[in-house]
């Protein structure tokens, strides 16, 4: 090797002028890049300006429940399996001589058991009475819960029952023809033997 093809090491100053500049360099970044996009730490504002921040994934905060309020409050278990019913339900018309145009239909249900539902029927709001409520067995009195009552032709939601019984709806067609109320229901709850139970 030539003198002339030995490369000269960098003067001192050189070294800490590019030393210097990464490390400049590197917190830059730390500061500008992965603090934003790591922590949700953004001093600079290039987090929220280039959409960094939304890369970061949200603090956690946990949510301390009081005794016994996970259970009976957010969250819910069950010794059943979860089932799901579709059901029509035929109504005669207004005045129907053998009395086909209401009825009672509902569900056995266990204290604290949730029920999702959604009903719907053709016909006027005006011309259709439902009225949805629950009731425990005859020993020594019936308790009696209404959940909501009134007219109309549809109504989705859920209840959560307060007591050991049957639950459901007793439906009305007001109307001058036949209507075919469409049931749909999920939870955990048992069919009776005869959901359309007697009036």
């Amino acid at each position: 090797m030539t003198a002339s093809q030995v490369v000269a090491a960098p003067s001192r100053k050189t070294l800490l002028v590019v030393l210097g500049g990464g490390m400049i360099a590197a917190a830059a970044i730390m500061v500008g890049v992965v603090l934003p996009a790591e922590y949700r730490i953004d001093p600079l504002g290039i987090g929220k300006a280039t959409g960094l921040l939304q890369l970061a994934r949200p603090a956690e905060v946990e949510i301390a429940l009081l005794a016994g309020e996970a259970s009976n409050s957010f969250a819910r278990f069950y010794p059943m399996e979860l089932r799901t019913d579709t059901v029509s339900i035929p109504l005669a018309a207004a005045g129907d001589a053998d009395g086909r145009n209401d009825l009672e239909w509902k569900v056995r249900m266990q204290e604290g058991t949730t029920l999702v539902y959604s009903w719907s029927v053709d016909g006027p709001p005006e011309e259709f009475y439902f009225d949805m409520h629950g009731e425990t067995a005859s020993t020594p009195e019936v308790k009696v819960v209404t959940y909501q009552k009134g007219t109309g032709v549809a109504s989705n939601g859920s209840i959560v029952a307060p007591f050991d019984g049957i639950h459901g709806w007793y439906l009305q067609n007001q109307a001058e023809r036949p209507v075919v109320v469409r049931l749909k229901l999920s939870g955990f709850y048992q069919m009776p033997d005869d959901p359309y139970a007697a009036k």
